[in-house]
């Protein structure tokens, strides 16, 4: 038994596994394949396809090919069948959509173009990887609070909408930022995002110092404020580019607000009653007035949304501005 008629079946299972190769092992696939032809029974040549289907699989850049997809198919999957409770079938298939809608958007940040792949580095993959986790972190929450916050109908009219613009903005600023395309500098990355989270950290712990919560979000603005002068500061300082400066200090204000409402948003649904603020003093009871004092206490921070999903617009705008302005300056236009 000789050539291609051993085992047709296991040319054809190696040829589809070569071609999750990157173009740069293609040339070890097409070898892979070579040394198959030459083995002339069918068991051996089975063996032999099967043992380098499990060295391809195994790669790290295969690993990634398939595994975000499978990943977001499973994600998918998972919504489907939780989302079944939900009485209200627009309300239903306006979170489905929604979650539908972000993973597609996580999907073209593996893709060539303005929103992937990711730049070269770990601190670009950190961020990207972060923001994505805090993402589909308030995709969860957001999800798992739907229908319980008005009518069902008013709320697959107008709440989901609005969320899912929110978060694809925030998911979009991140892939942004970290795109290979940007060309965002680890240093400015690091900073910011260190700055972002010493906004959270610092509001979090006046919160805890001197309760309760306020109920405006003045203070959390001012923190923001301060941070990105810092960051502008120590660019400065460094003698950053204009540029590497600008992309800090705007990763601060698509970071900072998000960090705030989660403090937010955690001490308000778990923290004690100390740190809520009495806003419903008409409540029945004093068990009302906390539990809808919790709730209330909320609603100011929403403008924190607001703010994070205009700041990423702007970085994303500025991300592509500035890299065109860049290629044309390489150009000579």
């Amino acid at each position: 038994m000789s050539g291609t008629g051993g085992a047709p079946g296991a040319d054809r299972l190696l040829a589809l596994v070569v071609r999750l190769l990157p173009a740069g092992r293609r040339d070890w696939g097409r070898a892979m394949r070579a040394e198959s032809l030459v083995i002339e029974t069918g068991r051996e040549r089975w063996a032999h396809a099967l043992g380098c289907v499990r060295v391809v699989l195994v790669q790290p850049s295969v690993l990634r090919a398939i595994g975000y997809p499978v990943l977001g198919v499973a994600l998918l999957a998972a919504v489907l069948r939780w989302s079944g409770g939900i009485a209200y079938a627009p309300l239903r298939w306006g979170v489905v959509a929604s979650v539908a809608l972000l993973l597609a958007v996580a999907g073209l940040g593996r893709l060539p173009g303005v929103l992937g792949p990711v730049g070269v580095g770990r601190t670009a993959r950190a961020v990207r990887a972060g923001g994505c986790l805090l993402v589909g972190g308030m995709s969860a929450v957001f999800a798992s609070a739907v229908g319980t916050h008005g009518p069902p109908d008013e709320q697959a009219r107008d709440g989901v909408p609005f969320v899912a613009v929110l978060l694809t903005s925030y998911l979009v600023g991140f892939l942004a930022l970290t795109a290979h395309r940007t060309a965002a500098t680890g240093r400015a990355l690091a900073t910011g995002l260190d700055a972002a989270f010493a906004v959270a950290g610092v509001w979090l712990s006046l919160q805890l110092a001197f309760p309760p919560l306020p109920a405006n979000i003045g203070g959390s603005l001012l923190a923001t404020a301060l941070a990105i002068a810092v960051v502008a500061v120590v660019g400065a300082g460094l003698r950053w580019s204009s540029r590497e400066t600008l992309l800090a200090g705007m990763s601060v204000s698509l970071l900072a607000p998000l960090l705030v409402f989660v403090d937010v948003l955690l001490l308000s649904s778990y923290g004690p009653a100390w740190l809520i603020p009495d806003l419903v003093p008409a409540a029945l009871s004093p068990a009302d007035d906390l539990a809808n004092s919790r709730v209330e206490i909320q609603d100011p921070y929403v403008a924190m949304l607001l703010l994070a999903c205009l700041c990423a617009v702007v970085l994303t705008i500025a991300s592509i501005a500035g890299r065109r302005a860049a290629a044309d300056a390489d150009t000579g236009q």
